[in-house]
């Protein structure tokens, strides 16, 4: 199962983080007089953050010297970061619930699905097998905290879901149309069509999607 950011992220890659926030871009020295530890310190933390995308880098020139990096948050760590819009979230889908008419509802779900799979997507390989996008999208998943593993013991590679990704949504919604959001999100950012075979509403251990068609 991919590890996701929060697993990786200490109080000092915190502190990192709401520096880089404050700044369009610092290097390692001046992160190293902010936090008043040492420069192998910065930059111990500094490639964790990269590593799980979080923080990105570009080599700047200094005049005659060697060029330095100079590290900045990525649009990730920039959600990572900043606070929580958990609140807007729940405010915008329970104004979409109460929507008088089903098929304007539908319609706007779909729009946000395709809008969400076509983001995922960009983080997932252009080329490669079924089973290579389904592992991309795991590890694009987990990052955003969802954790996520690959089934890939049949013929078609399945993903599993070890969490709900909004577990105070669902419980407002029987009718399941966030989990048919997800689905539709899914086969948007895989370039194929899934479908939910196991939910965790119904008792299962995780929901599990799987390719068809």
């Amino acid at each position: 199962m991919e590890s996701t950011c929060s697993e990786h992220i200490r109080p000092i890659d915190q502190a990192v983080l709401d520096l880089l926030r404050q700044s369009h871009a610092l290097s390692v020295q001046e992160l190293t007089q902010k936090l008043e530890v040492t420069a192998t310190a910065v930059r111990q933390r500094l490639e964790r953050l990269v590593q799980v995308e979080l923080v990105g880098r570009k080599k700047e020139g200094a005049g005659r010297g060697r060029p330095q990096f100079l590290y900045y948050l990525t649009s990730l760590g920039m959600r990572y970061a900043s606070a929580s819009y958990a609140g807007l979230a729940a405010a915008l889908w329970h104004e979409i619930l109460e929507l008088p008419n089903p098929l304007q509802r539908k319609r706007i779900m779909r729009r946000v699905a395709k809008r969400m799979g076509e983001e995922l997507r960009q983080s997932l390989p252009v080329e490669g097998d079924l089973a290579e996008r389904f592992s991309a999208m795991a590890s694009a998943l987990g990052r955003r905290k969802v954790p996520v593993s690959v089934n890939a013991n049949g013929s078609l590679p399945v993903l599993e879901m070890h969490a709900c990704p909004y577990p105070e949504l669902t419980g407002e919604d029987p009718s399941r149309q966030l989990c048919e959001m997800e689905q539709e999100m899914i086969s948007q950012a895989v370039g194929q069509s899934v479908q939910l075979d196991c939910c965790r509403l119904d008792g299962h251990q995780h929901c599990q999607f799987r390719p068809v068609g």
